[in-house]
């Protein structure tokens, strides 16, 4: 009887197919799992082995029904002995997020009079990132940039919801290129949708199995523009106006961790540049202040963006030195973080306290124990050359940051006694 009814229920279930890890499309891979699984039926006990399977598998968990069913026998099998009682149980209505692409029912046995038990060995689909696994890094999505003025002069007078756009924009490609964090598109939704709705049509397993890896954001970075704008009011002289090129930009960001709303950072961003420095870095641009005002924002909006996600991303990981090896010092992050001719502070650990009240860990720094320049940039690195302290100072694990920025000296022409506090003297 019991070979019977095997092999009944093997006829309405997929065919196992050997060698079919080797088979699977790009974008997918199998594991192989075996469970157990009880019920009040052969299916029952067939159906929960297969939900005990994605759930080793996978890590999934079964959503319950909350219309419950009544008149139904649940029988527990504890130490041997069957027990039981009647009541109502909740229905699971999404048994498993994975996708089954064969199995097959090793042994089926009746325990008690109410009670089944089926064992199975189940090939579950799995979805297998087309770069390089990158599940460990937390996801992170741009959300909503507030403004509280209408328009902010970049040069030229531009809309606070293009300052809003181009900022976004900016922010989502540092932190994509910082390569520390996922980021998530939530620009081109409409585009997105189109495409599962064509996977959703589709019956084949591997097109389910990427469906359901749609990623929700762990972080959520947000914000409020103050200032976005070139040059101070207020700045003129005799109808002359000067440091029109002094950006004036703060930003008050918060990044969120959605899954509990809780604040992980909040702070107000300034970008502080010399006029002096960002006309040379324009010009390096091969941009003129003077004659190309309207592509100011071209360099402004990615340099912001720059610093601004570096502040992000230092909450989670700080830049630190690999390696300083025959005068170059290697560090942990590159593009879409660094920039050629930045100057950074180099602080190593000094100790680890506990703070009583919280239990958590505070690392305590040392001052700044040199200056370094970066001389080059790459997707995943940066090199940097020592230009100020000991060489001794640069060891491997160090934290480097953003150094203070100081004005340079103005130079010009040395005061004539016409132009100080001194009066002229005639002999």
């Amino acid at each position: 009887m019991r070979a019977a009814l095997k092999a009944c229920l093997l006829l309405p279930l997929l065919l196992w197919q050997p060698g079919f890890a080797q088979q699977a499309p790009a974008g997918e891979q199998t594991v192989a799992r075996n469970a157990s699984g009880y019920g009040n039926s052969p299916q029952q006990a067939v159906s929960n082995a297969l939900v005990e399977a994605a759930r080793q598998g996978l890590g999934v968990v079964a959503t319950l029904d909350p219309d419950f069913r009544t008149g139904i026998y649940e029988w527990v099998v504890s130490q041997g002995i069957a027990t039981g009682r009647q009541y109502s149980e909740p229905e699971a209505r999404l048994p498993t997020l994975a996708a089954i692409r064969s199995y097959r029912v090793l042994d089926t046995q009746q325990l008690t009079d109410h009670l089944w038990q089926a064992d199975i060995e189940a090939q579950l689909l799995t979805f297998q990132s087309v770069g390089e696994d990158r599940r460990h890094l937390p996801a992170i999505a741009v959300g909503s940039f507030r403004t509280g003025e209408g328009t902010f002069n970049l040069g030229v007078d531009t809309p606070a919801a293009e300052v809003r756009a181009q900022l976004r924009t900016a922010l989502v490609n540092s932190l994509t290129q910082s390569g520390r964090v996922r980021v998530l598109d939530r620009d081109f939704s409409n585009d997105l949708q189109q495409e599962r709705r064509l996977t959703a049509g589709s019956l084949l397993p591997e097109e389910q199995i990427r469906l359901g890896r749609e990623m929700g954001a762990d972080l959520m970075l947000v914000g409020e523009v103050r200032d976005f704008q070139l040059g101070r009011p207020n700045r003129s002289y005799y109808g002359t106006y000067f440091n029109q090129l002094e950006p004036v930009i703060r930003i008050h960001y918060r990044l969120i961790e959605t899954a509990t709303g809780e604040i992980l950072r909040a702070d107000t961003f300034t970008y502080r540049q010399i006029p002096g420095e960002l006309r040379r870095r324009l010009r390096d641009a091969d941009i003129d202040p003077e004659q190309e005002k309207d592509r100011i924002a071209e360099f402004l909006f990615p340099d912001v963006a720059t610093d601004l996600a570096g502040n992000v991303t230092d909450t989670l990981y700080p830049v630190r030195v690999l390696a300083a090896e025959s005068g170059q010092i290697y560090l942990s992050q590159g593009s879409g973080r660094l920039a050629v001719g930045a100057l950074l502070t180099l602080h190593n650990l000094t100790r680890e306290l506990q703070d009583p009240d919280t239990g958590q860990t505070i690392r305590l720094e040392s001052p700044s124990l040199a200056t370094l320049r970066v001389t080059q940039v790459e997707q995943d690195y940066a090199v940097a050359e020592l230009i100020e302290g000991r060489t001794e100072a640069v060891t491997t694990d160090a934290t480097v940051r953003k150094a203070a920025l100081t004005a340079a000296p103005t130079g010009g022409r040395p005061m004539t006694p016409g132009s100080s506090a001194t009066p002229i003297q005639w002999d």
